[in-house]
């Protein structure tokens, strides 16, 4: 455990270096969020001068049980197809900048969002499917207790693995759901390991941070009545630490599956990467 731990951190820190020659990746995850925000804000521009939206969505979330309503249910799709559609757009975006990277390449901004465009029509139709899932998922949450959430709870767990590759494959070969998911359930079979173990290091990093925003912003919350300035300072410092943290985790686990991907899909070493390390820690399991 030790050295696969070990073998983690030295993963975490070449995928570091990769970010550190194109800093421009951590704009992708600001871009979405930017997006999701003014798609949210829109909606809720549109609802709010629209009377007759208004009244309907109130008449919807006043009733006792708005779960057993329909349309309550179709809202609930339109908003995650929504978010979905807009997380895999530049998350795709992010790892073809990484994959350019790891081909020789000095990937752009607009190289990744490009790509994006072009596999637009399969973005679309994976946003639906993991948008479906996720909403029959919900549906079954919700009418089940107990052993049934947990069960619900496990399939959830199992479709994210057996989709974790799902993206990359999207990007590089613009194939069909379908497909994309058997793709993605061999590469998991040969790396899910080694993915898990680096994705647990990247954890205990944003934990980490959040950590220690945490500890920095209940400082400053307790300072507040003595001192407004040093205890707003201290509450911007946390939030700052919080955000930086979410930010570049999310980007070094994009940079970290491309590569996990590139090994496992086309039995190359990802240029950046060491050549042993790589080919130790992706080492398939033999058992």
């Amino acid at each position: 455990m030790l050295e696969k731990m070990e073998r983690a951190i030295t993963l975490g820190v070449a995928c570091w270096d990769v970010l550190m020659l194109d800093k421009e990746m951590l704009l992708f995850p600001i871009m979405s969020t930017v997006a999701l925000l003014s798609v949210i804000g829109s909606g809720g521009w549109i609802v709010y001068s629209t009377p007759e939206l208004l009244a309907y969505l109130q008449a919807l979330f006043e009733q006792a049980n708005p779960d057993q309503d329909p349309r309550f249910w179709l809202l609930v799709f339109v908003i995650m197809f929504v978010n979905y559609f807009i997380m895999i757009f530049f998350n795709a975006a992010l790892l073809s900048c990484a994959m350019i990277r790891f081909a020789g390449g000095d990937p752009t901004v607009m190289d990744g969002l490009n790509s994006s465009v072009r596999r637009l029509p399969q973005i679309l139709v994976w946003a639906l499917v993991t948008a479906t899932v996720g909403w029959l998922l919900k549906i079954l949450e919700s009418r089940l207790k107990g052993l049934g959430r947990l069960f619900v709870g496990l399939l959830g767990a199992g479709w994210a693995v057996a989709t974790y590759f799902a993206v990359p494959i999207l990007v590089v070969d613009g194939v069909g759901p379908v497909d994309a998911v058997k793709r993605s359930v061999q590469a998991v079979r040969k790396t899910w390991g080694e993915a898990l173990v680096g994705h647990i290091g990247l954890g205990a990093l944003n934990l980490i941070t959040t950590l220690i925003a945490v500890l920095i912003g209940v400082a400053g919350a307790s300072v507040f009545a003595q001192n407004p300035v040093l205890g707003s300072a201290l509450v911007t410092v946390a939030v700052v630490i919080l955000l930086l943290g979410v930010l570049i985790v999310t980007t070094l686990s994009a940079i970290l599956r491309a590569a996990l991907y590139i090994y496992a899909i086309e039995g190359e070493v990802p240029m950046n990467f060491d050549r042993k390390l790589i080919r130790d820690a992706f080492q398939p399991d033999k058992r």
